[in-house]
């Protein structure tokens, strides 16, 4: 033993009441301390029995509340990746999937000019097989699961892929509607997803007789050109005129492309809906005529309204809302003229350029792609800016109930980017998205991929109390593997107004999480009520003594973080166990200076300070005595261990222990 340590120890042995020693080892002997009258705060009961006694009764350790541990699957915020179609390969051969009616064939005119444009292999789903159909099958469920077999079997990727039904129905449940088969009625939404695997360079669809107004915004993406005819004669009647050999070619380029059968249809009936983001597509083997070109540049608003007002009847501007400061536009900016340039149809793009924000087109972020109508009305916002297309049949909606019914039906798609363009679609929507609430909070326990529940916890975040009713699915989260996640969840809970008593005692077990930042949202929303943090004390304390020494020192952070004003000094037993000799060095002096922060209210742990003033390690020695100096005249029993540490041969121990002895005797006349 050190020279020193036995000076300390002769004064504390001078008139004390023999305590029983803490039974953690110590790296280097102490003596037990004498100089203070009192019993040691350690040797009341543990944290464990505490909280049973307490009246809030909670289990916080991390094993009970079940939250894991694994690593984050992604740093910051991902963008899904997109799946690219692969180029349209023009010499691979055709295929056309047909869907000729449960009653009989309706489509002979859509075959006949199939097979005169180009060697198509049609694979058909009716009640009779006409020549030149490479595959038949009967219209039933088990007939279309063939042809979809063969598809995925023959069809290679880049070629063309044509898609007609003869009918298609409203279905109570699903605005897209379904194929009528002869056993079943085939919904549009299984069918996208049938589609899912195979690698079609571009899609042509045509819908006939399609009730639900929503149909064509089933299999709409960046490389299917959809078109659908109303129900009745004069769908049918357009439907013939879009089939025909008569179709004019209009721009004299020797191909009929789609876009021209599509405007000769629409004047039979102008209800017909044509999605096109193509803009070259024909049923022949040769693509028609690109009039894409560079994307027209305006700056500011009043520019931009100008070139919108040149709009003509059917087309659709789109727009890249670019800012000067932001670093991710610019980027953008070459990708979005290529984009312009290998499109043609009915689109104009626009880059438009401002110093300031883009106001009213609800852009959630920059680089953002809005569609615009004319007379300057404003059809949304792609929910992907680097995928505009993906979301052109969303400026086909016009009822704020059609596009949520829509986005209720992409929510339910198995492929990932459909999902997240719905969310993200959902949040540009801004109040009126919150009809989808129940729909994104069923969401978040089905969803495998992390970004898209980011983006839900976002748009349930964004509703504020409106969404505080799914509190419960947000809570579930506190267990999900992705750290990204708990947090969000955790700052989605404060966004929309949640009881924080039903939180409570999970937050206590998120203080100790493995993440950084799920800690601190944890403590943060626990600080937002310091009414509830009394009671939850008992819990954290356990968490403090748990086994695992880092679970330790995160919940000891916390509690230094937290305003728990007077209750504060129930923990001081805990702090003091934390702080004896044999624990990690760190958690030490982290939890020294909680006992430094609590000032006056550490009296009761006086002899335990004592004792701590023979400390092997400096640091100790030093908060010891700046703990004991808080403390005051009540600390008067140990001025001779503190005169003891002015030969201490460290130079900040020695200031220390004359500042404490000064604070002392300076609120000894006071106390008397």
């Amino acid at each position: 033993m050190r020279l020193r340590d036995l000076a300390v120890s002769a004064l504390l042995l001078d008139g004390c009441r023999p305590v029983a020693p803490a039974p953690a080892p110590a790296p280097a002997a102490i003596d037990e301390p004498r100089g203070c009258d009192g019993s040691l705060v350690t040797d009341e009961i543990r944290a464990s029995e505490a909280n049973l006694a307490s009246a809030f009764v909670c289990d916080p350790r991390p094993d009970a509340a079940k939250w894991v541990s694994s690593p984050n699957t992604f740093a910051g915020r991902p963008e899904l990746p997109r799946t690219e179609p692969p180029p349209l390969d023009v010499n691979q051969p055709r295929f056309a999937l047909v869907f000729d009616g449960r009653e009989g064939p309706r489509l002979g005119h859509a075959l006949a000019t199939l097979r005169s444009e180009a060697d198509y292999r049609i694979l058909l789903a009716s009640t009779a097989a006409p020549p030149g159909v490479a595959v038949h099958a009967p219209p039933t469920a088990a007939g279309v699961t063939e042809l979809l077999a063969v598809l995925r079997r023959e069809l290679a990727p880049g070629a063309m892929l044509v898609i007609v039904a003869a009918e298609v129905v409203e279905t109570p449940d699903d605005p897209w509607g379904c194929i009528p088969l002869a056993d079943a009625c085939y919904p549009l939404g299984t069918l996208r997803h049938d589609l899912e695997g195979i690698r079609a360079g571009a899609r042509a669809v045509v819908l006939e007789q399609a009730r639900p107004r929503l149909a064509f915004a089933a299999l709409a993406d960046a490389a299917s050109v959809v078109t659908t005819f109303p129900s009745g004669q004069v769908g049918a009647a357009a439907a013939r005129a879009f089939w025909s050999s008569g179709v004019p070619d209009g721009d004299g380029d020797g191909v009929i492309a789609l876009r021209e059968r599509a405007a000769h249809a629409r004047r039979r009936a102008p209800q017909a809906r044509f999605v096109d983001p193509l803009g070259v597509l024909s049923f022949a083997r040769r693509s028609a005529r690109a009039r894409g070109r560079d994307p027209l540049e305006v700056q500011g608003r009043a520019e931009l309204d100008r070139a919108v007002a040149t709009l003509a009847p059917g087309e659709i501007a789109v727009v890249n809302l670019s800012t000067t400061w932001c670093a991710a536009c610019e980027p953008f900016r070459a990708e979005f003229a290529e984009l312009s340039r290998r499109t043609g149809g009915a689109l104009r793009f626009i880059h438009a350029e401002t110093d300031e924000q883009w106001q009213g087109f609800g852009a959630p972020s920059y680089p953002a792609v809005a569609f615009i109508a004319p007379g300057g009305r404003l059809l949304g916002v792609a929910a992907d800016a680097h995928d505009p297309l993906a979301s052109l049949a969303i400026a086909q909606l016009d009822a704020i109930d059609d596009r949520l019914a829509h986005h209720r039906s992409q929510l339910r798609s198995s492929d990932a980017p459909v999902r997240s363009r719905a969310v993200r679609a959902i949040i540009a929507l801004g109040a009126p998205g919150a009809a989808l609430a129940p729909d994104l909070a069923r969401d978040l326990h089905d969803e495998p991929v992390a970004a898209i529940v980011l983006d839900i916890l976002l748009a349930l975040g964004s509703y504020g109390p409106a969404a505080r009713e799914f509190a419960p699915e947000l809570l579930a989260l506190f267990n999900h593997a992705d750290e990204y996640v708990r947090s969000l969840a955790v700052v989605t809970l404060q966004r929309v107004g949640a009881d924080p008593r039903a939180l409570a005692c999970p937050l206590v077990a998120l203080v100790a999480d493995p993440s950084s930042g799920v800690r601190k949202a944890a403590t943060e929303l626990l600080a937002a009520h310091p009414s509830l943090l009394p009671s939850l004390l008992p819990a954290l304390r356990v968490v403090m003594e748990d086994a695992v020494p880092g679970i330790r020192m995160a919940a000891l952070v916390a509690f230094r973080r937290l305003p728990w004003g007077d209750a504060a000094a129930e923990a001081l037993p805990t702090l003091v166990r934390l702080a004896t000799p044999g624990e990690p060095e760190g958690q030490r002096e982290e939890a020294m200076a909680a006992i430094v922060d609590l000032g006056p209210r550490a009296a009761a742990a006086v002899p335990d300070l004592a004792r701590l003033l023979a400390d092997h390690e400096p640091a100790i020695r030093r908060q010891a005595a700046l703990a004991l100096g808080n403390c005051g005249a009540a600390a008067g029993c140990a001025v001779a261990a503190l005169a003891a540490l002015d030969g201490d041969p460290d130079v900040h121990t020695r200031r220390k222990a004359a500042e404490a002895q000064a604070r002392i005797a300076a609120a000894a006349p006071t106390a008397r």
